[in-house]
């Protein structure tokens, strides 16, 4: 698994490495390369602690309301004619 981790230097002798979303586990170290060895093991032991679920929040549903709108058109007897204009001013506007 790739997992994103931002290195950073703090100074010439001083490497911080830290997952995204993950603040709890950091790690500082003298150089790069071992700030990142020491996240990888600590993001390993980390992960390897938890798991991933997925809970039901009671409340309102939040719905799109774009999809309310899906679909209106589907039985109007001008839509057709609508969509002739629509075609029609475009390539009107169009330059030549």
């Amino acid at each position: 698994m790739n997992y994103p981790v931002i290195v950073r230097a703090e100074s010439a002798h001083q490497y911080v490495a830290q997952p995204l979303g993950i603040p709890e586990v950091k790690v500082v170290a003298a150089t790069e390369a071992e700030a990142i060895a020491q996240v990888t093991e600590a993001l390993a032991h980390w992960l390897a602690a938890a798991k991933v679920i997925h809970v039901k929040v009671s409340g309102e549903e939040h719905v799109n309301p774009w999809l309310d709108a899906f679909g209106r058109s589907a039985n109007d007897p001008d839509f057709a004619e609508f969509l002739e204009e629509l075609q029609r001013l475009r390539t009107r506007d169009m330059p030549a």
